[in-house]
């Protein structure tokens, strides 16, 4: 149903409880109606007026604070104080409050559909700014930079802090690289040698963090057993798993789709065995064998497609690593009825300054 615009409804104090996994805050109206507004922290109280009555939920605008708790501080960056960048929605919350909401927001999914889990203190390993060595750029008549909060307009980024220093630095290198360029996006990212690659194939299979990508390469090693002789793996990318896997011994069939990628992680694990499939397409029928693991790395959309295939072959240990806490729920309650079982997860701070986390889950078969 359509939702309604509600402007002239008034205003109420809220105190705010909690984050959502996007950029609101939750709390109250007087009237025990649940809302959610942008750019205050839990523990915040504030005057809020209504934009838009959701039925279920109101969507509001903090108009007035009231008074600030000790989560919430001025953002760092310039464009995320001034109200024009929308990447880093949780940047006006300190870094401890981030790990504390994070933490919370994992155990409440999980709590819905694996009760069983064991969920482990989050990792916090990346540092909080300067982490990330790629992003996607929009660029039009000699602007370069991120879109507006909740529109698709451009606005000129001139500091980044969440980039790593040398991709920051060349923000005005890039801007003039770009300049002539037909109106679009682009992607830019720091290569392994260092050096700033601007435009180049799609990197949407490289963690946008070394740190990231160090840790879940360790959490996948804890996960799939030392003696997994087979070892499916889908969602495989260029081979960020790939490659640690055959270093350790097991053999590796790793499936994608995109036939870039595919010839590249043909090239880069040569001892894999690669299979190009589709394997988000409705009605996919994949047959695996008997695999003594799995290990799935799916897209935020999730992996619901692959899940009957899983089920059928019978492996008896999955690993999947999500970037989506709310899609990885919903297929992990889709495995339960197949009979698995969560040992663990380990939530990562991987996207500091934003709602974002990274998950590793271990299953077993019951």
């Amino acid at each position: 149903m359509e939702s309604t615009p509600n402007t002239d409804a008034g205003s109420d104090v809220v105190t705010f409880e909690r984050m959502t996994h996007g950029p609101n805050a939750v709390g109250r109206l007087e009237n025990g109606k649940v809302v959610m507004a942008p750019g205050v922290a839990p523990g915040d109280r504030a005057r809020v007026t209504i934009v838009r009555d959701h039925r279920a939920w109101i969507e509001a605008e903090a108009t007035e604070i009231v008074s600030r708790h000790e989560s919430y501080r001025e953002p760092p960056c310039r464009h995320a104080r001034s109200g024009e960048c929308g990447g880093c929605a949780w940047q006006h919350l300190t870094e401890d409050a981030q790990h504390r909401e994070k933490q919370a927001l994992v155990e409440r999914e999980f709590a819905r559909v694996a009760p069983e889990a064991e969920i482990r203190p989050i990792r916090t390993d990346v540092p909080p700014f300067g982490y990330r060595r790629r992003t996607k750029l929009g660029h039009r008549d000699g602007m370069l930079g991120y879109r507006k909060r909740g529109e698709r307009r451009i606005f000129d980024v001139w500091a980044c802090p969440v980039l790593v220093e040398p991709l920051e630095l060349a923000l005005d290198e890039i801007r003039e690289a770009v300049s002539d360029w037909r109106s679009g996006n682009v992607d830019v990212m720091v290569d392994a040698e260092g050096q700033i690659v601007v435009g180049g194939p799609a990197q949407s299979f490289m963690q946008p963090s070394a740190v990231t990508e160090k840790v879940l390469v360790e959490l996948v090693l804890e996960a799939i057993p030392d003696d997994a002789d087979d070892v499916e793996e889908l969602f495989a990318g260029t081979g960020t798993f790939t490659i640690p896997l055959l270093e350790r011994g097991h053999g590796v069939r790793a499936y994608e789709f995109d036939p870039q990628t595919v010839k590249a992680l043909a090239r880069r694990a040569p001892g894999a065995s690669v299979v190009r499939a589709d394997l988000l397409k409705p009605g996919l029928e994949l047959d695996m064998g008997s695999p003594d693991a799995i290990l799935l790395d799916p897209p935020r959309k999730g992996a619901l497609p692959c899940l009957p295939s899983i089920a059928a072959c019978g492996v008896p240990v999955i690993c999947y690593v999500s970037c989506e806490p709310m899609t990885l729920c919903r297929d992990i309650g889709a495995l339960h009825k197949f009979g698995y079982r969560v040992d663990w997860v380990q939530p990562i701070d991987a996207f500091p300054q934003t709602e974002h986390i990274e998950c590793v889950t271990r299953l077993h078969l019951t």
